[in-house]
């Protein structure tokens, strides 16, 4: 999925402006409560883009993923 993006870039944010993506594993890190949720969770950070080119970007991305799955 990461890999189909084009507006979103790797990394965390240190309050820049651009918009950011980050796949994490809660489960390691949390421990107030249990992490329950089953596979992957990805962070996002939202810049200043048009958020309707954000938009078609994820879709693009999570279209991917699905045709991916389904392999």
């Amino acid at each position: 999925m990461i890999d189909a993006l084009d507006l979103f870039g790797i990394g965390s944010s240190w309050g820049g402006f651009e918009s950011l993506i980050l796949p994490t594993n809660p489960e390691r890190i949390r421990t107030a409560t249990r992490w329950t949720a089953e596979g992957p969770t990805l962070r996002l950070h939202i810049g200043l883009e048009d958020p309707q080119d954000l938009i078609e970007d994820l879709e693009r991305g999570f279209h991917q993923l699905h045709v991916a799955m389904a392999a």
